[in-house]
């Protein structure tokens, strides 16, 4: 049988037949779905994994580190950082904390000619009046939580609230971690808010005033600042994809598009009983291993600073649970 032809969408999976048939998934399977698009590189990524001191490095290639200008109100290497995010090791804890990014000038946006795209893990301990994430050094983007616990997108008066209020939202979640996005984009004017990789928000939305550069945890210069922890914080001058978004919520690596850390290959020694494990990798890099038997929870780890191989990467160990293990899982993390 084909299509319906009374259904712009036969499978009801979210992607039209049209959409299917471009892409080449199946429109008549709903677990047949086009391919999430690649992720640019970002501006910068901050994974919390290692920084320590007055410094957040950026784990991705643009060398836009970002300076902690808060010490006191602001701790790295929290440990549990967003447990379906691409980090979990650790995450960063704001109260009331500024990160300085003076690599990120925000000129092009505020004339209107540059878009963005800023997301990050979440796991506020204060919802209450305006709790700001992503800012500028003086006025303009003021992106985060405001209005008693709505996802808030502003640019210096033009204001707007996502759909859904945290706090009811929060009740019933699991594990108190949300994933935040919003986009603007400088061509049609157009902004958006994303909670756990869903629309919660579209709309008109003029091009942010002010000046300076980008700062995390607090708006014009560092006032009225985000409370709670914060992991994988990154920032496109693009609009990324609703897709893309949808996978980074689902814990994609905002870098990994470019270099996944993804496991080639895994085998196991019989005679010894050592695994051996080989992954995409970076030069110049180290990464975590984690395993889980269960894929419920990832925070039993068997190297927390393995020397990257180059290109590839493989690493041999002793099986953690013995041989009587039925099942092993196995997640790599760049530090």
């Amino acid at each position: 049988a084909g299509t319906d032809p009374t259904k712009d969408d036969t499978d009801e999976d979210g992607y039209s037949d049209i959409k299917e048939i471009e892409v080449g998934s199946n429109p008549l399977d709903a677990n047949s779905v086009p391919p999430a698009p690649p992720i640019d590189e970002p501006l910068f990524f901050y994974d919390f994994e290692g920084d320590e001191g007055d410094l957040v490095t950026d784990k991705g290639q643009r060398g836009n580190n970002a300076d902690v200008t808060r010490a006191a109100q602001t701790e790295l290497g929290i440990i549990g950082g967003a447990p379906e995010g691409s980090s979990p090791g650790t995450a960063i804890e704001f109260s009331d904390g500024l990160l300085n990014v003076p690599g990120v000038e925000m000129a092009e946006i505020v004339s209107g000619e540059g878009s963005y795209t800023m997301t990050a893990w979440l796991k506020p301990t204060n919802l209450g009046g305006d709790k700001f994430l992503f800012g500028q050094t003086s006025q303009g983007i003021h992106n985060g939580i405001r209005n008693g616990g709505f996802l808030h997108q502003a640019h210096w008066g033009a204001d707007t609230n996502g759909s859904t209020n945290l706090n009811g939202y929060l009740e019933a979640d699991e594990d108190g971690w949300i994933h935040a996005a919003w986009t603007y984009d400088g061509e049609t004017d157009t902004g958006k808010i994303y909670l756990d990789g869903s629309l919660d928000w579209e709309g008109n939305k003029r091009a942010p005033n002010g000046s300076g550069n980008l700062i995390i945890g607090g708006r014009n210069g560092g006032g009225n600042g985000y409370y709670g922890l914060a992991d994988d914080i990154a920032m496109w001058d693009m609009v990324l994809e609703p897709e893309a978004i949808e996978e980074l919520a689902l814990g994609a690596s905002p870098i990994g598009a470019n270099l996944p850390f993804q496991i080639t290959s895994i085998t196991y020694d019989l005679q010894s009983g050592e695994i051996e494990l080989t992954w995409d990798s970076k030069p110049g890099r180290t990464y975590l291993l984690l395993y889980n038997t269960s894929l419920e929870s990832w925070d039993a780890d068997i190297d927390d600073s393995i020397e990257s191989g180059g290109e590839s990467t493989t690493f041999r160990f002793e099986n953690p649970e013995g041989p009587e293990a039925k099942a092993l899982f196995f997640k790599v993390i760049e530090n």
